[in-house]
C-alpha cells in the first residue's frame, strides 16, 4: 500500500517535468524549420536576381535563343522648340528639330563610323501648317515601310508634325541615302511633304453614308 502512492507520485513528476521538454523542444523545431525556410527563401531570391541579371545581360542564354529588343524614339516639346529621334536606316538615327517661331525643321544625321552628323534636311513647316501669332507645335516621328532605291532614297522614318493651334498637321519624309552614308559622303536635302491633316476635321455626313 505505501509503494502505490509512491509510485503515483514518480509518475506526476515525470508528467510535470515532461511538459516542459516537449513544449521546449516543439518550440526548437519551429524556429529551426523557420530558420531553414528563410535561408531557403534567400537563397532562391538570390538565384532569381541572377538570373534576371543574366537575362538582363544576355548571358548564359541556350544556344540560338535571343531576348526581344525595343527600339525606341523619344520626343520633347518646349514653348520655343521640340525635338524628336527616329531611326533613318538600320545603323542610324535622325534628330529632328523644330523652330517654332521661324517654322524651320531640321533632321540632322550622324554617321556612326565618323561620329559627325553629315546629313541635314530641313523644310518650313510654315508652308503646310500655316502660321500665327502663339503658334505652338508638337513633333514626334513613326516607322515608314514605302519602296526606296538610289533613285529614290528613302529613310526608315517619318515625321509628323502638329500645330496644336489650328489642328492642322502634315507628315514629312526624310530623302535619306545610305549608299553615302556607307562612303561617309555627306548628304542634303528637303524634307518632303507626304500627307497633311485635320485634328478636328468637317464630317461629311453624305460622304459616309
Amino acid at each position: 500500500m505505501v509503494d502505490q502512492p509512491q509510485q503515483a507520485d514518480q509518475r506526476s513528476f515525470v508528467r510535470r517535468r515532461a511538459v516542459p521538454l516537449l513544449a521546449a523542444a516543439t518550440l526548437t523545431s519551429i524556429f529551426v524549420a523557420a530558420y531553414f525556410a528563410g535561408q531557403t527563401h534567400a537563397l532562391r531570391q538570390a538565384n532569381q536576381a541572377t538570373t534576371a541579371q543574366a537575362a538582363a545581360s544576355g548571358a548564359d542564354l541556350p544556344s540560338g535563343l535571343k531576348l526581344p529588343t525595343l527600339d525606341a524614339t523619344a520626343a520633347f516639346s518646349s514653348e520655343k522648340f521640340s525635338m524628336a529621334t527616329g531611326f533613318v536606316s538600320a545603323n542610324a538615327e535622325g534628330l529632328f528639330v523644330l523652330d517654332h517661331n521661324s517654322g524651320l525643321l531640321q533632321c540632322s544625321v550622324m554617321y556612326p563610323r565618323l561620329g559627325q552628323f553629315l546629313g541635314l534636311f530641313v523644310v518650313n513647316v510654315h508652308d503646310a501648317l500655316g502660321t500665327g501669332k502663339g503658334a505652338e507645335y508638337m513633333m514626334m516621328t513613326g516607322l515608314v515601310d514605302m519602296p526606296s532605291s538610289n533613285s529614290n532614297p528613302l529613310a526608315s522614318s517619318v515625321v509628323y508634325v502638329l500645330n496644336t493651334t489650328t489642328g492642322m498637321y502634315a507628315c514629312y519624309y526624310i530623302p535619306f541615302n545610305r549608299t553615302m552614308m556607307n562612303s561617309n559622303k555627306p548628304q542634303q536635302g528637303n524634307l518632303v511633304l507626304l500627307a497633311t491633316g485635320s485634328a478636328d476635321p468637317v464630317v461629311d455626313r453624305d460622304a459616309i453614308r
